[in-house]
């Protein structure tokens, strides 16, 4: 009995969005090692951003006033070096930051 095993090669995947709530629509770009590219513009703001998501869940980009940010995706910890506003935790205890003053219920993020 012959047994032949080989594997197909990988390829790269690609593909375009909207999101109607926000005004977003992006291009993103996965290549054969799964690391995906997504360029995006704000149809409200006419302001683009970008984004690298890397196979493990870390990301990295630029928002729309070009400031760099990234995610460590085992911790949760999302750092914007433009802004200084940093997040921790994932889900419902995630807890963020911006200039030293919470960004939660009382703070930036609900004004």
């Amino acid at each position: 009995m012959l047994v032949t095993v080989f594997s197909l090669p990988a390829y790269a995947q690609s593909g375009t969005g909207h999101d109607w709530y926000s005004g977003n629509s992006y291009y993103w770009n996965t290549d054969p090692e799964g690391k995906t590219t997504v360029h995006g513009f704000d149809t409200k703001t006419g302001a683009y951003w970008n984004a690298t998501i890397e196979p493990d869940g870390d990301m990295r980009g630029y928002d729309s006033n070009y400031n760099p940010w990234s995610y460590d995706s085992r911790t949760g910890y999302y750092y914007n070096f433009g802004t200084g506003e940093n997040c921790i935790g994932k889900g419902y205890v995630r807890t963020c930051y911006w200039g030293g003053m919470l960004n939660g219920p009382m703070g930036r993020g609900n004004k």
